[in-house]
């Protein structure tokens, strides 16, 4: 796992990582204060473009998109709550990372249950 660690507190962000074969993954990461979360309107990895993804807890928030993709994003919290404050991720309480290939195949085997 790959930690994510230029989050800010800025409510609307563009980031860009680099996953470990060198490609680049872009999204866009921006705090809504009324519905007390942060929010992906978009992701973009060569011609996959993913738009509205909510950040929540999650050892794969994408999963589903495993067929496409070949990373994912995981998401924890200290205290076993979810992403709500906009300082979350600046401060430590929240933390995502990049899953590499081989750590979402894992993940599908621990789901399966072959692990």
């Amino acid at each position: 796992m790959l930690q994510v660690t230029s989050i800010t507190n800025d409510p609307y962000q563009k980031q860009t990582l680099f996953l470990p074969n060198g490609e680049a993954v872009t999204f866009l990461l921006y705090f809504r204060p009324m519905q007390f979360g942060w929010f992906i309107p978009e992701l973009t990895y060569n011609d996959f473009v993913l738009k509205g993804v909510r950040v929540t807890n999650s050892p794969n928030i994408l999963f589903q998109f495993m067929n496409q993709i070949p990373f994912g994003l995981a998401c924890y919290s200290k205290e076993n709550r979810e992403p709500t404050l906009q300082d979350d991720f600046s401060s430590g309480a929240s933390t995502l990372y990049i899953l590499t290939e081989e750590e979402c195949q894992a993940y599908l085997e621990f789901v399966r249950g072959q692990v």
